[in-house]
């Protein structure tokens, strides 16, 4: 699976602590995510979608 927060993150200008502070999870824990060393859960993703103004399905790919 290939998760795509960061990307969006940085397109939208946002820090981790503003896309934190937006969606309410955890500074460490989407850093996690974006290194890859966590896989989201869906209601964190729906979390980070809904601050990043994206739908769900645009943070994620079921390719490697």
């Amino acid at each position: 699976m290939k998760i795509y927060i960061e990307k969006y993150r940085l397109e939208k200008g946002l820090s981790l602590n503003k896309l934190s502070e937006a969606s309410g999870v955890a500074v460490s824990h989407i850093h996690s995510i974006e290194m890859g060393n966590k896989v989201p859960t869906i209601t964190i993703l729906c979390k980070i979608a809904k601050a990043l103004n994206v739908p769900a399905a645009d943070l994620f790919s079921c390719d490697d």
